[in-house]
């Protein structure tokens, strides 16, 4: 709670960037205003410090699903009456929030359930850092990979993408390992492509200007960054086959089975997409109290329908699927309140 928070990223632009076409920081003429937040659902920002308690919920890209439907928790948290200011914050996304709940310089995060396992047991890209401090508040959706592709480039599988160049987001991120991850599947590396380690919204405006082959995305959806550019291009999202999906999930459990990105989810994409994804969870540290994560925990719960006025992903804060995929230990506070409501036996 005492870092200080990237200049520009904080949530009080969060409104600016929606009136502007949300999100989609790459532009264009056409804009999908469907998931953006209008005046009156401004998220609150942060008061000047007082009795209530402040916090920081670290989230993603703008581009992203982290960085909105955070914006509507911590709108809900700092509407709520429970003596909390919520700040939120811009990130890297995965990786970079597991170091920073991992070094107690945040209360709340988003992050894929694979990275917080690594991250909890100090494996992979935390190997040299493990933060075996990590606590679960609740699973939410799946991000879903979304590789894009313009659709007279001639690439209808991972496997056309070897010598091509595509932007797989920025170093270190869970998308980049992901891409990894379904390139090994095909029988290729990221050798065996020219990655371009850049933010979801650079990669679509790459893509549209004719730099890159492809652009992957590894979020929920409908993501902004696809949205802007399925609304401007024809393009086409790569398939992932059943038998590369049941090989990754039999590997890592962290993947779900047979994920669908539903045709019309985006405009052009007018059949259903198979692909990998993986699930997203809300994690904190065990330094937070119990008596703070139990009265987060509770609030999310209770104000959900404010939370999907901000972002629809909000529909996944759900008590019947707020275990799966847990892949760290819950923390009391959120365990305690699970239990009462019966999500946990």
């Amino acid at each position: 709670m005492k870092r200080i928070l990237k200049k520009g990223m904080l949530l009080s632009i969060f409104v600016a960037l929606s009136i502007l076409g949300a999100a989609c920081s790459g532009g264009g003429n056409k804009v999908t205003s469907t998931n953006s937040p209008t005046e009156t659902e401004k998220p609150a920002e942060r008061t000047s410090p007082g009795s209530s308690e402040a916090i920081s919920i670290v989230t993603g890209a703008t581009s992203g699903t982290y960085y909105p439907l955070g914006g509507g928790i911590g709108k809900a948290l700092n509407g709520a009456g429970i003596g909390v200011n919520a700040t939120v914050e811009s990130t890297g996304g995965s990786n970079e929030n597991v170091r920073l709940l991992g070094q107690g310089e945040a209360e709340i995060g988003f992050t894929e359930t694979g990275i917080a396992y690594y991250g909890y047991e100090g494996i992979e890209m935390f190997k040299d850092n493990k933060f075996d401090n990590l606590r679960g508040i609740m699973s939410l959706y799946a991000n879903l990979m979304q590789t894009v592709v313009m659709k007279d480039s001639g690439i209808q599988s991972y496997a056309d993408l070897k010598g091509k160049t595509v932007a797989i987001g920025i170093q270190g991120s869970s998308s980049a390992l992901n891409m990894q991850l379904v390139l090994k599947e095909y029988g290729l590396s990221l050798g065996d492509i020219k990655p371009q380690f850049v933010s979801y919204s650079e990669g679509v405006t790459m893509l549209k200007d004719g730099q890159i082959d492809a652009v992957m995305i590894d979020s929920g959806i409908p993501n902004s960054a696809v949205t802007d550019i399925t609304t401007q291009h024809d393009v086409n999202i790569l398939p992932i086959e059943e038998e590369k999906i049941k090989s990754l999930v039999s590997k890592y459990p962290y993947f779900s089975n047979m994920v669908i990105i539903p045709k019309g989810t985006y405009e052009g994409i007018d059949v259903d997409v198979p692909t990998a994804g993986a699930k997203v969870m809300l994690v904190t540290h065990a330094g937070v109290s119990e008596e703070m994560v139990y009265k987060l925990t509770k609030t999310i719960f209770e104000k959900k329908e404010e939370i999907i006025k901000i972002h629809p992903r909000g529909d996944s804060i759900d008590l019947k699927t707020a275990t799966d995929g847990m892949s760290i230990p819950l923390h009391p506070g959120a365990e305690k309140y699970l239990r009462e409501q019966g999500a946990i036996k």
